[in-house]
């Protein structure tokens, strides 16, 4: 039943990684708050904010329905689906709506995976991509803009990434600021410059080990101002992340990209692998 490499509360894994155990160590931390070794929120948080509503979980041999509770922002139930057949959305709708009231979320949303395609009546598509980096060192590639480390820029050219920050503030940039301003990040951001202005940033950068004990790199946040982009920054700033990977022995990345948006189309141009999609609707 899992047609994509998707499990609550870790998103995508590798699909070597998945594995009836995988889900049983998912589940078992999930009520007692604690984070598993490879889980990713564990740069940001000693703690989960989201929990496995395990009395709900409905595991029939056609089919797997897996609640979760998410803490912030008034509180969300996502009703994960797994089958092997389309799901019954106002059948999980219903249900998701009971668990918002019982469990005190103020939204709910249904979400199923398809490995070929998006829903069309999903109101929300993300891909789930591979990069799969190499062993070698980096060969030799072309320049496509200036992309250095903030860290390393002159206190001027730092000071532009608080506006930089602000005008992405709705993608994570602003968290992302509050983090690095505080010094607590764990790895260096990379941006893109335009005469002396931060115009896009790619970071923070840091590997961790996968549930097989892979060097995985982690998920950025990646964006580039609206006026500048179309000139190559974007490329620019991955393809630096990639050179960086390859130095610090990053055996693959996996990213969910929003299906045709820029950066969508960005990475299936540089030759990630799709897994497939994972598709939403508000419950």
């Amino acid at each position: 039943m899992l047609r994509v490499p998707y499990v609550p509360t870790l998103g995508p894994v590798h699909p070597e990684a998945l594995s009836p155990d995988l889900f049983d160590s998912v589940i078992t931390a999930s009520q007692t708050g604690q984070l598993l070794p490879f889980d990713k929120d564990r740069r940001w948080s000693p703690r989960k904010n989201n929990s496995i509503l395990v009395g709900e979980i409905i595991h029939q041999s056609e089919r797997t329905i897996i609640p979760v509770l998410y803490r912030r922002a008034g509180g969300v139930v996502k009703t994960y689906y797994y089958g092997t057949s389309a799901p019954d959305r106002d059948e999980l709708g219903v249900a998701t709506r009971r668990w918002c009231a019982i469990y005190g979320a103020s939204t709910g949303q249904v979400i199923w995976f398809d490995p070929a395609s998006p829903a069309a009546e999903a109101t929300t598509s993300t891909r789930v991509l591979l990069k799969v980096f190499g062993g070698d060192p980096p060969s030799p590639r072309p320049a496509f803009g200036r992309v250095v480390d903030l860290d390393g820029c002159p206190a001027a050219v730092r000071a532009t990434f608080t506006d930089f920050a602000q005008q992405l503030h709705a993608t994570g940039f602003g968290f992302l600021h509050r983090r690095w301003h505080s010094g607590q990040i764990d790895g260096p951001i990379l941006v893109a410059l335009a005469d002396q202005d931060i115009v896009g940033a790619i970071g923070p950068l840091r590997t961790m080990p996968d549930p097989c004990g892979h060097p995985v790199l982690l998920p950025q946040y990646f964006g580039v101002l609206p006026r500048h982009r179309g000139h190559g920054h974007g490329r620019a700033l991955w393809r630096a992340t990639t050179i960086w990977a390859e130095q610090h022995h990053a055996a693959y990345q996996l990213l969910q990209t929003e299906t045709g948006q820029a950066s969508d189309r960005l990475f299936l141009s540089e030759g990630l692998t799709c897994l497939g999609f994972g598709c939403s609707v508000t419950a």
